[in-house]
Protein backbone atom coordinates (compact mmCIF):
# COMPACT_ATOMS: atom_id res chain seq x y z
CA UNK A 1 0.00 0.00 0.00
CA UNK A 2 1.41 3.40 -1.03
CA UNK A 3 1.61 6.07 1.63
CA UNK A 4 0.20 9.49 0.82
CA UNK A 5 2.76 12.30 0.99
CA UNK A 6 2.46 14.48 4.06
CA UNK A 7 1.71 18.13 3.37
CA UNK A 8 4.20 20.44 5.04
CA UNK A 9 3.90 23.90 6.59
CA UNK A 10 6.66 26.33 7.43
CA UNK A 11 6.95 27.68 10.95
CA UNK A 12 9.19 30.43 12.21
CA UNK A 13 10.46 29.76 15.74
CA UNK A 14 12.06 32.56 17.71
CA UNK A 15 13.94 31.53 20.85
CA UNK A 16 15.02 34.27 23.24
CA UNK A 17 17.92 33.54 25.56
CA UNK A 18 20.03 35.88 27.60
CA UNK A 19 23.59 35.29 28.60
CA UNK A 20 26.86 37.14 28.83
CA UNK A 21 30.05 35.88 27.26
CA UNK A 22 33.40 37.12 28.50
CA UNK A 23 36.53 36.18 26.60
CA UNK A 24 40.20 37.01 26.78
CA UNK A 25 42.21 37.63 23.62
CA UNK A 26 45.79 38.69 23.06
CA UNK A 27 46.07 41.70 20.76
CA UNK A 28 48.83 44.21 19.98
CA UNK A 29 49.65 46.39 22.99
CA UNK A 30 49.26 49.64 21.02
CA UNK A 31 45.47 49.20 20.84
CA UNK A 32 43.11 51.05 23.16
CA UNK A 33 39.91 49.52 24.59
CA UNK A 34 37.93 51.82 22.27
CA UNK A 35 39.78 50.52 19.22
CA UNK A 36 39.28 46.90 20.31
CA UNK A 37 35.55 47.58 20.72
CA UNK A 38 35.38 49.03 17.21
CA UNK A 39 37.34 46.10 15.76
CA UNK A 40 35.03 43.64 17.55
CA UNK A 41 31.96 45.40 16.15
CA UNK A 42 33.49 45.48 12.67
CA UNK A 43 33.71 49.27 12.60
CA UNK A 44 36.61 51.02 10.95
CA UNK A 45 38.46 52.98 13.60
CA UNK A 46 40.90 54.24 11.04
CA UNK A 47 40.72 55.31 7.41
CA UNK A 48 41.40 51.75 6.27
CA UNK A 49 40.52 48.16 7.16
CA UNK A 50 43.72 46.26 6.55
CA UNK A 51 44.26 42.52 6.77
CA UNK A 52 45.72 42.65 10.29
CA UNK A 53 42.57 44.34 11.62
CA UNK A 54 40.42 41.88 9.71
CA UNK A 55 42.43 39.01 11.24
CA UNK A 56 41.92 40.44 14.75
CA UNK A 57 38.17 40.79 14.10
CA UNK A 58 37.95 37.18 12.87
CA UNK A 59 40.02 35.89 15.78
CA UNK A 60 37.84 37.67 18.34
CA UNK A 61 34.64 36.27 16.79
CA UNK A 62 36.08 32.76 16.46
CA UNK A 63 36.87 32.71 20.18
CA UNK A 64 33.52 34.32 21.04
CA UNK A 65 31.64 31.75 18.95
CA UNK A 66 33.38 28.85 20.70
CA UNK A 67 32.57 30.25 24.15
CA UNK A 68 28.94 30.96 23.21
CA UNK A 69 28.46 27.40 21.96
CA UNK A 70 29.66 26.17 25.36
CA UNK A 71 26.81 28.15 26.96
CA UNK A 72 23.95 26.95 24.75
CA UNK A 73 22.33 25.17 27.67
CA UNK A 74 21.20 28.46 29.19
CA UNK A 75 17.60 28.89 30.30
CA UNK A 76 15.07 29.75 27.61
CA UNK A 77 13.26 33.00 28.39
CA UNK A 78 10.58 32.68 25.73
CA UNK A 79 9.60 30.92 22.53
CA UNK A 80 7.32 32.38 19.88
CA UNK A 81 5.99 30.30 16.99
CA UNK A 82 4.42 31.79 13.87
CA UNK A 83 2.92 29.89 10.99
CA UNK A 84 4.26 31.14 7.67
Amino acid sequence: MDKKPINMKTFEIEVVRTYTTTIEVELPDNLTPSEVEKITLGMRYDTHWDSSIEDMHSNIWDIMGEKELEQMDVEVQSIKVLER
